[in-house]
């Protein structure tokens, strides 16, 4: 559900939006949300933007396989993850494409074993001290910010495009300790799209960082760590020949390059390669023991942004991965996209 409304005594817009979804085997989850946006006259047509959310999700089965990048196909396990967030943040535009975020948020986790499914159940393969946070019930004040750059400005289909969105977040645990940790997240896009007579298609090139902090004692729990391998949670897909949430740690580093032609419509030709880690220590977190992915398919596209997209993903030395995913998500960036 989506309503959006105007002020008309304040330069404010409002876009409200509510979801859930479910799936038969057992999955759901549900959300809201209130977007409030500046409307004032602006040279660059940039606005402050805030937003205020609230999500809850229950994921009765999903797979885990141990930490680290050398964690062992044969160790897969499931577990189940209930957790809530409910916070706001806001973005302050800046001259020169840039803009400063900041936010603040509770988040609630808990996790179970699981009986009866297809693979043995976490508590079984792994103790406690080999998966932190493994039987310890979770809660946060999380707190950060960051600094986003666009290029150029104002969006266009061809030339050169980039992005860069950043973001440093401290997790204090209130209850669960001693799991409390910091965390950066930085991701670049570079796009090109020749402007030429001849559609020649797009290229694009990314970059991922997310390089996790600890002090003392803490630990960040296994359920919050990034992971490598088909699509993660949030329906991020990188390592697109491995089994989802593959490898998993506190960091991770991850190199991606993207081909797409339109063939017809709204339909376009993919093809690309993934290369990158996991590191359980922030010293691991290099240019070796790379992971590697090829693979090719096609996707649909409504208003420039993919909505279904379908692959065949092949390398890496465990066989090949058949994956296709679609985005009708409304929810922020954390929503749990990918489990569906």
């Amino acid at each position: 559900y989506n309503l959006q409304r105007a002020s008309s005594s304040v330069p404010l817009r409002f876009s409200g939006s509510a979801e859930a979804r479910g799936s038969f085997n057992g999955f759901w989850t549900a959300g809201a949300k209130l977007d409030i946006w500046g409307s004032a006259n602006s040279a660059q047509d940039q606005h402050i933007h805030a937003t205020l959310d609230v999500e809850h999700y229950s994921l009765p089965q999903m797979a885990y396989y141990g930490q680290g990048n050398s964690s062992l196909l044969a160790s897969q396990s499931l577990f189940g993850l209930v957790q809530t967030t409910a916070g706001g943040h806001i973005a302050v535009p800046l001259p020169g494409g840039f803009s400063v975020t900041g936010g603040l948020a509770g988040l609630w986790n808990s996790t179970s074993g699981v009986t009866g499914g297809p693979e043995p159940s976490i508590d079984r393969t792994f103790n406690a001290a080999q998966t932190p946070a493994l039987d310890a019930p979770t809660t946060y004040v999380v707190w950060g910010g960051g600094i986003d750059w666009i290029y150029p400005v104002s969006p266009r289909m061809n030339g050169l495009s980039s992005t860069l969105t950043t973001a440093y977040k401290w997790f204090h645990d209130t209850s669960g300790s001693p799991y409390s940790f910091s965390r950066l997240d930085a991701i670049f896009i570079n796009r090109y799209h020749p402007a030429t007579k001849m559609d020649l298609g797009t290229i694009s090139v990314s970059a991922r960082l997310v390089d996790t902090a600890t002090s003392g004692n803490n630990q960040m729990p296994f359920y919050l760590q990034p992971t490598l391998g088909g699509t993660d949670i949030n329906n991020v897909d990188a390592l697109r020949s491995y089994r989802d949430y593959r490898f998993r740690a506190p960091s991770l580093l991850v190199f991606q390059a993207e081909y797409t032609h339109t063939i017809w419509g709204p339909i376009a030709a993919l093809g690309f390669y993934d290369t990158g880690r996991v590191a359980e220590n922030r010293s691991d977190i290099g240019f070796s023991q790379f992971h590697h992915s090829l693979g090719a398919g096609f996707i649909v596209q409504v208003g420039g942004a993919p909505v279904f997209k379908f692959y065949y993903a092949w390398g890496g030395g465990e066989g090949s991965h058949t994956t296709y995913t679609m985005n009708t998500n409304n929810f922020t960036f954390s929503a749990p996209a990918g489990v569906f």
